[in-house]
């Protein structure tokens, strides 16, 4: 009679158990992000999904600038289950942010049995975003280097680890206040070799009178969309090369093959009165451990501005389609661009 007793209450607790979780109850777990003042990567947790059925996940952002008007940024995107429990991603922009700006945002599974879900954004339930006031805007044409298109030589590669780096600075700017702090940013570059484009990292150097007289670099590589390089410096000493971008980028049989290159993007100032020059090269090696980990000098000393600093990678360098051999680090300068606001003399 005993063991009847214990049969008869194991079944009905394996009852109970089974319709708490009905296979129906398709859930959104957890929902997170990572965000800046250009944009976020969302990431969210579904669990009891059913395979080969498609879902969809609505979210919302809501952000608040300088204490003023909210604004929504609502977003949607469908996956099909490949598993029951599934971490999906997506990643999207920002309209144009300046000053201090608050982000929340909540995202749900349609048709889901639980609650929305608010979005955990770079740790909190909220995030605080400080973005620079940019007051000048000069647009792709403003910046490409004038005449003809940089000469590409053919080059032979060594290895599939091979990697050319392009490279760019701007020389000694004008207009820069040295009482307060500039900041100048670099987006949508883009780099076109035969028509193939291939997009590179945004620049962003800052202007601080309180920084050191020598300029240090470093790579973010979280930052959307492509990475981001900042080059910090003090208005006070500045050189006639400064770093502002670059990235190595695999060699393919297009890069590998010769031909003609541009580089193209756009500029913003929080100075008005900012004016630049600016020259870009490349340079071919066969060994890359990582941007930050190739030790890039941001400026001009006995090496110029772009230089990887890395004895390894200093090694490893072979000729390229700028003629990057010998010890020229950073391949042999493209003719000279210009950019300036509309405030520069």
């Amino acid at each position: 009679m005993l063991k009847k007793s214990v049969i008869l209450v194991w079944m009905v607790l394996g009852l109970v158990a089974i319709s708490a979780v009905p296979a129906s109850a398709h859930q959104l777990r957890s929902a997170s992000a990572t965000a800046n003042c250009k944009g976020y990567n969302l990431s969210v947790l579904a669990v009891a999904l059913t395979v080969g059925r498609t879902y969809t996940v609505d979210y919302n952002f809501t952000i608040t600038c300088n204490g003023g008007q909210p604004v929504n940024v609502p977003g949607s995107f469908t996956f099909v289950a490949t598993a029951t429990t599934m971490t999906v991603t997506t990643s999207g922009q920002f309209p144009g942010l300046s000053g201090t700006c608050v982000v929340t945002g909540t995202a749900f599974l349609v048709a889901g049995t639980e609650k929305i879900r608010t979005i955990i954004i770079n740790g909190g339930t909220s995030a605080t975003l400080n973005c620079p006031g940019f007051v000048c805007t000069i647009p792709p044409s403003g910046t490409q280097i004038s005449g003809s298109p940089v000469s590409w030589n053919k080059f032979n590669t060594v290895g599939s680890t091979d990697v050319v780096w392009i490279n760019a600075h701007i020389g000694k700017p004008s207009g820069i206040p040295t009482n307060v702090t500039t900041t100048v940013q670099f987006t949508g570059v883009t780099f076109v070799l035969n028509g193939q484009a291939y997009s590179l990292p945004d620049g962003f150097l800052i202007f601080d009178p309180s920084a050191p007289a020598t300029p240090t670099t470093s790579y973010d590589s979280t930052y959307l969309p492509h990475g981001r390089w900042v080059t910090t410096l003090n208005p006070n000493n500045l050189y006639d090369e400064i770093f502002f971008d670059g990235q190595a980028v695999p060699v393919d049989s297009n890069i590998s093959g010769g031909g003609s290159a541009t580089i193209s993007y756009t500029t913003e100032s929080t100075d008005n009165s900012l004016a630049f020059d600016w020259q870009w090269s490349a340079a071919a090696y066969t060994y890359w451990p990582g941007n930050n980990q190739a030790e890039i000098l941001p400026y001009h000393n006995s090496l110029h501005a772009g230089t990887p600093l890395n004895p390894a990678v200093q090694q490893s360098l072979i000729q390229g389609p700028r003629g990057g051999g010998g010890s020229n680090y950073t391949g042999s300068w493209s003719g000279t661009g210009s950019g300036a606001c509309p405030g520069a003399n």
